[in-house]
């Protein structure tokens, strides 16, 4: 009696530990997706603020690289930008800008809320022979809540 209950002790605590390592692998395996989907947001920010390191937004004459209306349109898809006080401005305006639409969807919701958020710092200033101008500096985080 007593050699089959330490067989059983054995047995349970042998197919607690499999299941133990089948638990981790599958929620590590989650949270690996998810950092690969903040990733590609972030390099898909990178990647469109790119166009506008040449932008000039006071020019009337050429459209620039935004889906805004009209010339000038030097900013994000004013649908993405969650900062409600710089709506189509121009995308490398200094301070933090929050973008949603970036990452898919099922990420953005609940229980994720995932956010794409770059900020701009003009530290430095460039002259190219007569103009001065600032160099932008972007940092590009990507938050989202674990559950």
């Amino acid at each position: 009696m007593v050699e089959v209950m330490v067989a059983m002790l054995l047995t349970s605590i042998m197919v607690t530990s499999v299941f133990s390592v089948a638990l981790t692998v599958k929620t590590g395996g989650s949270k690996g997706e998810r950092k690969i989907k903040a990733a590609a947001g972030a390099r898909q920010v990178a990647a469109q603020l790119k166009n506008y390191v040449t932008g000039d937004p006071t020019n009337t004459t050429i459209l620039g690289p935004g889906q805004g209306a009209g010339a000038a349109s030097w900013s994000m898809d004013s649908g993405t930008v969650d900062d409600t006080s710089c709506m189509n401005c121009y995308a490398l305006t200094a301070g933090s800008h929050t973008l949603t639409g970036v990452l898919p969807a099922s990420f953005e919701a609940s229980p994720y809320n995932a956010r794409v958020i770059y900020f701009i710092s003009t530290t430095d200033t460039i002259t190219d022979g007569v103009n001065t101008r600032p160099v932008p500096s972007v940092s590009i985080t990507t938050t989202w809540n674990e559950p």
